[in-house]
């Protein structure tokens, strides 16, 4: 069973029992009320027709003293009972409801004198002593009466007197409370149950709502939200799934994060070893296959030696920078002359293997920078420059001062690209020509990552280009010195 029919089933059966209960009481209080004033009237006709027998008796007594004498009841029972009947006879007491009917019995408990058609016993007579009086409830022929009764002395004998009172009225009254309340509390029952149906919906309606957002949530749909209508505990409730899905939402988000930095490591790592591995394998391949001066085997096998080294050294910063984040870079004062010269290094064997012409000029300068990152950097640029060449061409890179930045500028004489693409292709994996870059081994990634890695040095980038014209691309560096050659 639902939480709603819960709440619904238990409200209304407890306005049921409640209404029942209370309405039980009240009938009961009022017949039992009832009935005491009915006792108390029943008690007080007893005494009426008690006062009246006596009175009677005493009246008798004063006008026929001779046959009221003591001797006569002495010397004829008979005629004492016979007198007696004939005073009680004599009685009749009237109310609004009939003639009283009453007994008169001796100390034997027999019946001297009756004017009632009620047949019951008299056996009341005997749980009642000489100074106390009694009643109970009895019923004959469908009728109701209370049947009261009390000591009497006449002629010095106590004899016992009952009366029945008629309280018929009070049973079929309670019945018709009865009959009117069983009928009250079925539309009491339907009422109530129509209100807390509504009442049920009403309270149960935001967890209906949690749940189907809970579900969503389950199936993967973070943005689920409850909307706050209300400042009790549901609202707060609400409030507080809220307050949960939205940390939830970031955790995901994080880890989808976290997940997408990892591809992107693996990406970008291999993205900067094609063109150093292809420097190494070139100088490689020159000491396997050609007889070569002491000297410039030991400067190619330097080439190799420094490569290998700097992509050492440049997976755990690529790590640092993508995969964990971290934004403190250590920067060292580099010289742009031995800067230049290595990127040179590294990019001539396959600059040369492609018939492009490679131009390096250099003003000397002192550069504040994290050097195998912004090595990184120029040589991305210099391997797009290469990709954006078919067949000869020229490269052309330089570094020179303007006024207080020092611009490193990488131009090709290559495909170009239109003004449109150039807001974009800093974004991660995006490619100007597709099919061109996968065939050259490009992935879109370099200068995604080269961008991130200017803006971590607090210098800015800027691209220049033309369809069939070529490429340029400035970077303004800040933080360089003047190189004093003293």
């Amino acid at each position: 069973m639902n939480f709603f029919m819960k709440i619904f089933f238990s409200t209304v059966l407890i306005a049921a029992v409640t209404f029942s209960g209370g309405s039980f009481l009240l009938i009961d209080f009022q017949f039992r009320s009832a009935l005491s004033r009915e006792v108390t009237a029943a008690y007080e006709e007893n005494d009426i027709i008690r006062y009246s027998i006596n009175h009677e008796l005493e009246t008798i007594k004063d006008n026929r003293a001779s046959v009221y004498s003591p001797k006569l009841v002495t010397d004829s029972e008979e005629m004492r009972k016979q007198f007696i009947w004939q005073v009680a006879q004599s009685v009749t007491i009237n109310t609004s409801k009939g003639t009283i009917p009453f007994r008169l019995n001796n100390n034997l408990y027999e019946t001297i004198f009756t004017s009632s058609k009620i047949g019951i016993n008299n056996n009341i007579l005997k749980e009642i002593s000489e100074n106390n009086r009694g009643y109970e409830i009895i019923q004959y022929d469908s009728q109701y009466y209370i049947h009261a009764a009390g000591p009497i002395a006449v002629q010095n004998e106590t004899m016992y007197l009952e009366n029945f009172h008629d309280i018929t009225f009070l049973f079929k009254s309670r019945a018709e409370q009865y009959r009117i309340f069983y009928y009250l509390i079925l539309a009491i029952i339907g009422l109530s149950g129509l209100i807390m149906f509504m009442v049920s919906h009403w309270l149960t309606k935001p967890l209906s709502n949690l749940s189907k957002a809970t579900k969503q949530i389950a199936d993967g749909n973070f943005d689920q939200r409850i909307t706050i209508k209300t400042q009790d505990e549901f609202g707060k409730l609400s409030e507080d799934f809220n307050t949960m899905a939205i940390k939830l939402e970031q955790m995901v988000e994080e880890l989808k994060d976290a997940s997408h930095r990892q591809e992107d490591f693996v990406g970008s790592f291999a993205h900067e070893l094609k063109t150093p591995l292809t420097s190494m394998i070139g100088y490689a391949d020159m000491l396997r296959s050609k007889k070569m001066e002491t000297e410039q085997i030991i400067i190619s096998s330097n080439y190799i030696f420094e490569e290998g080294k700097r992509l050492e050294a440049l997976s755990m910063k690529l790590m640092d920078m993508i995969v964990l984040k971290k934004q403190d870079l250590t920067m060292k004062p580099v010289d742009a002359q031995a800067f230049f010269n290595a990127i040179q290094g590294v990019m001539l064997p396959v600059l040369e293997k492609e018939n492009i012409e490679f131009i390096v000029n250099v003003e000397d300068a002192i550069l504040n920078i994290e050097p195998d990152l912004m090595k990184t950097v120029c040589i991305n640029l210099l391997d797009n420059a290469r990709k954006a060449i078919d067949d000869g061409g020229k490269i052309t890179f330089t570094g020179k001062w303007d006024l207080e930045n020092y611009l490193i500028t990488t131009q090709d004489t290559g495909k170009g690209m239109e003004e449109s693409e150039l807001s974009k292709i800093t974004e991660a994996f995006y490619m100007v020509d597709k099919s061109r870059s996968r065939a050259r081994g490009g992935a879109g990634l370099g200068l995604a990552i080269s961008s991130e890695i200017i803006k971590l040095h607090g210098a800015e980038m800027k691209f220049q280009s033309a369809l069939r014209k070529g490429t340029c691309v400035v970077i303004y560096l800040k933080g360089a010195e003047k190189f004093d050659k003293n």
